[in-house]
């Protein structure tokens, strides 16, 4: 297993290599969490049952259509999203352009908290997916099964120079 430095590391060589910036990496990075719901969605219901006693309904309405809905948001405004933002002249920068260039920043952890797994997982996943950003996933060690599951069978669907798993 490599040390949190290595992990750290290449995920910023992946970040300074430019790999996460192209709005086609970031959309296909999304269409594979939208895949990873739709495929696997049984077997995440089954882990939020062993876990939380989560009856399917409650699960459907508080973890995966909201990250459902997070993740069709996020492709539908993805490069309205990236454009510059133009911003007014001020009378310091009358002769210059003025506008604000939206830049990821890099490396993002996302630590999850046990009661909601999936919701809490993924959709600061895509925020941070969506801007472009390399992450490192800390699960909660109170929902076992739902972490077993997304660090066996989500990174299938990622690419792994952008995603690491903290354990």
């Amino acid at each position: 297993m490599d040390s949190v430095g290595d992990t750290l590391q290449r995920l910023r060589e992946t970040f300074s290599a430019g790999r996460t910036r192209p709005a086609e990496f970031r959309a296909t990075q999304l269409e594979g969490l939208g895949r990873f719901l739709r495929d696997n969605k049984q077997l995440l219901q089954e882990a939020l049952a062993r876990d939380l006693r989560k009856p399917d309904f409650e699960a459907e309405v508080s973890e995966f259509s909201m990250a459902q809905h997070e993740i069709h948001l996020a492709l539908r405004n993805l490069r309205a999203w990236m454009k510059d933002e133009k911003v007014p002249r001020s009378l310091g920068t009358q002769l210059d352009r003025a506008f604000i260039r939206k830049e990821p920043f890099g490396l993002v952890l996302i630590i999850v908290p046990w009661n909601y797994p999936l919701n809490l997982t993924l959709v600061p996943l895509v925020g941070a997916l969506a801007a472009g950003n390399c992450v490192v996933l800390k699960p909660s060690e109170i929902s076992k099964n739902m972490e077993q599951v997304l660090a066996e069978v989500l990174p299938r669907y990622l690419d792994q120079g952008a995603l690491e798993w903290a354990g």
